[in-house]
């Protein structure tokens, strides 16, 4: 196990939770389980809640380097270190993926007019190429700008006057609040400008204030994680180290309540009023959260929420999750090219998931391997102001054995 992964074993798995989330929803479009007549519609439409899982990881891994000097008023990460593991951890492997998919599956677009609005993952700032190349890809090129503006916000949390440590702690939880408003105020500027479903409002959408949010959730994980780093935890985070399963089981009635409660039947597209848009997101927001606080808080090797967590079958998953991401979709169209569809019909639907999540694995696997790892070798071009503590968070995925389990509360 990478040494600095020791306080967080777990983040490959839920990497691996996002990731398998993104890749059943996918497959129930394809297979035809989503939305009405079937009983797992509503459930498998939901399932791109996966992507808000992805999005409070990176914030969380991301920001807590930032956070932690700050609150200890220490020298912050370097930005051009930073800025060179984002680049290498997802440009090369989206490019390769991009180029690869495009020859093999003909995707219109990509190699004409639009290549740098596709290769530059800018494809969501204009309506006609939103959809266009990898589909998936909208959530990427939000992360991309999430990257951009996150050490230009540490910079500026700096720069506000703290006092001591605890002022320091107040003025990043008062920032993350701020962002949350700011988040809210424009998805309802969004929403005066016509329906959530509009598609000339598509690029709004998919622009990054849109999920500031959800973001700035995952920042405020990483800026308690730092504080309670060696400091006596409160009475809830005792509580969450002893049963985990709590924090599952809040985010298991709220992805009850979004997929069955506000009204929507887990159908690609499917119109939306202004309460069902913005209860959706922050019920998504509140699934993620419940999903990664066993592997934020506590002891990683206590409990069944974290022994679940470590089977090897998962963290490999997490390992190669950003393939899988990448590659997952084109994986079901080609399915679909060779006709399996009417083999799925057959006998079961259910077949396009393990079936797309087994092509989906095989490219991802070689991805990792042949590009991925290698690639990220080359962060040493760059080096950063490392910090060797024991339990720092780390962005990119890293092979672990699964932590030694303590018996479970």
């Amino acid at each position: 196990m990478n040494v600095r992964a020791t306080r967080f074993p777990l983040f490959d798995s839920m990497r691996a939770i996002a990731v398998l989330a993104v890749v059943a929803t996918h497959g129930a479009f394809f297979s035809g389980l989503g939305g009405h007549g079937s009983a797992a519609g509503p459930y498998l439409g939901r399932l791109d809640v996966g992507v808000h899982i992805f999005f409070l990881i990176s914030a969380f891994l991301l920001y807590r380097p930032f956070v932690r000097a700050g609150i200890e008023d220490a020298e912050p990460p370097l930005v051009r270190a930073y800025a060179w593991r984002r680049f290498l951890r997802i440009v090369p492997g989206y490019w390769l993926a991009l180029t690869v998919i495009a020859l093999a599956l003909g995707l219109p677009g990509v190699f004409g007019a639009d290549a740098p609005l596709y290769y530059g993952l800018a494809q969501i700032y204009t309506p006609e190429t939103s959809g266009g190349g990898l589909p998936q890809a909208w959530s990427l090129c939000v992360e991309l700008s999430f990257y951009l503006f996150l050490p230009l916000y540490a910079a500026l949390m700096r720069r506000l006057p703290a006092g001591d440590e605890r002022g320091r702690l107040r003025r990043e939880l008062a920032g993350a609040a701020v962002l949350v408003l700011v988040s809210f105020a424009y998805k309802l500027w969004i929403l005066s400008m016509g329906p959530a479903t509009a598609f000339r409002l598509v690029p709004w959408h998919f622009a990054l204030p849109a999920f500031l949010d959800t973001f700035a959730l995952g920042m405020a994980l990483a800026t308690l994680s730092a504080w309670y780093a060696g400091r006596a935890s409160p009475a809830p985070l005792r509580v969450l180290d002893r049963f985990p399963s709590l924090a599952w089981l809040l985010a298991a009635v709220a992805f009850w309540v979004v997929s069955t409660r506000i009204g929507l039947v887990g159908r690609a597209g499917e119109p939306l009023s202004e309460s069902q848009y913005l209860g959706r997101h922050w019920l998504y927001a509140l699934v993620g959260l419940g999903v990664l606080l066993p592997a934020v808080f506590g002891d990683q090797a206590r409990g069944l929420v974290r022994r679940l967590l470590a089977l090897r079958p998962l963290l490999y998953v997490g390992l190669v999750s950003y393939g899988v991401y990448l590659y997952h979709f084109a994986v079901y169209a080609q399915l679909r090219r060779w006709g399996f569809g009417s083999l799925a019909s057959d006998t079961s639907p259910w077949l396009w998931l393990p079936a797309g999540l087994a092509g989906s694995l095989l490219l991802a696997s070689l991805s990792y391997y042949a590009v991925e790892r290698p690639l990220l070798r080359l962060k040493r071009l760059v080096p950063g102001r490392e910090r060797t503590e024991a339990g720092e968070a780390i962005a990119e995925p890293a092979p672990a054995r699964p932590p030694r389990l303590t018996q479970a509360g």
